[in-house]
């Protein structure tokens, strides 16, 4: 039992550090649009960033929207007001 669970926790941290593909490919776009080809050794380093970027983001979101659990307007995010 102790060892699917490890097993079983294993999976999941795999798949919680796993990207989407749309976002490795928003990321290749961002580089590229930089100037930053996929022959360049900087490549595999800015698409990281932009990785990184995008989750930190999301993050971000959901802490934000953690916070605000009432229904917001939509037209101004009363949090961020100032």
């Amino acid at each position: 039992m102790y060892k699917t669970m490890i097993i079983g926790f294993a999976l999941l941290a795999l798949g919680g550090c796993a990207t989407p593909e749309s976002v490795q490919r928003l990321a290749a776009a961002n580089c590229q649009a930089v100037g930053i080809s996929q022959n360049d050794p900087q490549f595999a380093t800015c698409t990281q960033a932009y990785r990184r970027a995008h989750l930190e983001n999301r993050l971000e979101d959901s802490y934000h929207d953690a916070l605000n659990v009432a229904p917001e307007d939509g037209r101004i995010r009363h949090g961020w007001v100032y």
